[in-house]
């Protein structure tokens, strides 16, 4: 399901009310970060639930990525053509939430979501991984400025053809998460790109700005 850019906006609050009424969960109980491309991870509790839900002022500002390990918290991420990468580990009861675009993903938010499971006692071996639809390689073109930082860290999920390049960074994802020991079959990949896919996902980069985002919602029930 879609939902608009503009979080004040009625329809799209009544868009999220009905897509949680489905899960089972109030728009009272999510917890909406204002995004800004970053590696920046922030551990969420009861105080944080309903921030961002309803109006972007109330929103944690400056986070891509979140975690927590209380029930009846649901954490969420909106994307249109960046990846939302989702963790569980159900030995310690820890969830959490990352918006990975390639700003983030050269900053390392995948290792740094990892090692914040890590200082809560989680290990990489028990965590289950879902990585959720986005832009795929074909489509994700890179000039040299961003290129650069590709090559050294994801070499073999960048192809570099008449000095474009093409990324896929749901590869540089697995690659991160192979890279800390979390086990292949605890990963789970959705096969959708939000350009191959348009219509059925938003892509910023096929539509443009002002487009619809998709909300991915994770949590512990109590």
């Amino acid at each position: 399901m879609k939902f608009g850019a503009k979080v004040a906006d009625g329809v799209v609050v009544k868009n999220r009310q009905f897509f949680l009424q489905i899960l089972g969960v109030s728009l009272e109980d999510i917890v909406v970060p204002k995004q800004v491309h970053s590696s920046k991870i922030v551990i969420a509790g009861q105080s944080e639930k309903s921030r961002g839900a309803k109006e972007p002022s109330s929103a944690i500002v400056g986070v891509d990525g979140l975690i927590t390990t209380e029930p009846n918290v649901y954490l969420t991420v909106l994307t249109a053509d960046c990846i939302p990468v989702l963790f569980y580990d159900p030995v310690g009861q820890i969830v959490g939430i990352a918006h990975a675009g390639w700003r983030g993903i050269i900053d390392q938010i995948i290792p740094k979501m990892l090692d914040k499971f890590k200082s809560l006692g989680s290990e990489p071996e028990n965590l289950i991984v879902g990585i959720g639809p986005g832009i795929c390689q074909k489509h994700f073109v890179v000039k040299k400025d961003v290129l650069k930082y590709f090559l050294p860290l994801y070499s073999s999920a960048t192809l570099v053809r008449n000095k474009d390049g093409y990324v896929d960074l749901k590869k540089t994802i697995v690659l991160d998460l192979k890279k800390a020991s979390v086990g292949k079959h605890n990963i789970e990949i959705a096969p959708y790109c939000t350009v191959c896919d348009n219509g059925a996902y938003p892509s910023y980069r096929k539509e443009g700005k002002g487009i619809s985002q998709i909300m991915s919602v994770i949590g512990l029930r109590q």
